[in-house]
């Protein structure tokens, strides 16, 4: 369970740590994105949904550490592969750039929560 234990804390503390920058450098976490900070609505929309997108998924994290239930971190690393599997079905069918620092990133970050998912499972 060790092991399990890690990798929901370190995967947690890091999307809260990019959470948080959205939440109060929103400008700075759209560039380290290679994202263009938004204007308007547009704006409120990208704040508002990576915002939610890395919070609820740490949340999930920490649900995971401290409940021992692999349902939450199974949950994060779903949102992890899904939007990995996006990223190159959007670069395949929309003539989108493959974000490659992102696809690695999320191919890390659900590899990590289907980890500690299957340990939580397994009782290792």
């Amino acid at each position: 369970m060790k092991i399990a234990n890690t990798l929901s804390s370190l995967l947690g503390v890091v999307l809260l740590l990019i959470a948080l920058q959205w939440i109060f450098m929103p400008a700075s976490a759209a560039e380290s994105l290679g994202m263009l900070y938004q204007e308007g609505d547009g704006r409120n929309t990208q704040i508002r949904d990576f915002t939610a997108f890395f919070l609820a998924s740490s949340i999930m994290c920490f649900l995971s550490l401290s409940s021992k239930k692999y349902e939450y971190i199974f949950c994060c690393g779903l949102i992890y592969l899904i939007a990995g599997t996006f990223n190159i079905l959007a670069s395949i069918s929309h003539d989108a750039p493959l974000g490659v620092s992102s696809l690695i990133a999320e191919i890390v970050f659900a590899s990590m929560a289907f980890t500690a998912a299957l340990r939580y499972k397994n009782n290792l």
